[in-house]
């Protein structure tokens, strides 16, 4: 199915949705793949499942590489790309919940709290997070006595 098909909602195509919106500033690639820079997350998309948009996605990929898709239907690469993980995921939206915790503070995290987001994605593994992920959009952290228990964040923005 391509990007462009029956799907309309920004959520089922997520990263195609942010890289040719909201994040374009920050895409690599063109029409047929793009991609976040790999520093920053190793999330990518492409127009469609053909074989030109998966070449075009390997020549955005250097041997060291890899490509994070969010995908509707299963994918069935061409052989010369190696599958190192296939599962499906939940897309979950809600609307915040006022909620109380004795000493809790929320605070805006960015560049200077880079290192204690990393330590806790590594706790909580919410999938791929690097010292600039941050980068991607706005970051909100809560700390109990200092210390930075949970955060949210923008990693991708596919619509306003």
């Amino acid at each position: 199915m391509s990007v462009s098909g029956a799907s309309t909602h920004p959520l089922d195509h997520p990263i195609w949705n942010a890289l040719t919106s909201t994040q374009g500033d920050l895409a690599e690639g063109g029409t047929l793949a793009r991609r976040f820079p790999p520093a920053i997350v190793p999330f990518a998309a492409m127009a469609e499942m053909s074989p030109p948009s998966f070449a075009a996605l390997g020549a955005l990929l250097s041997r060291s590489d890899q490509a994070v898709l969010f995908t509707l239907e299963p994918v069935i690469p061409p052989a010369e790309f190696k599958v190192f993980l296939a599962a499906t995921g939940e897309q979950m939206t809600g609307t915040p919940a006022e909620a109380s915790v004795r000493g809790a503070e929320i605070v805006m995290l960015g560049a200077a709290n880079a290192t204690g987001m990393l330590e806790l994605a590594k706790l909580t593994k919410p999938g791929p997070f690097t010292l600039r992920t941050h980068e991607l959009g706005t970051f909100l952290g809560i700390r109990v006595n200092g210390q930075l228990v949970a955060m949210a964040g923008e990693r991708m923005k596919p619509a306003d």
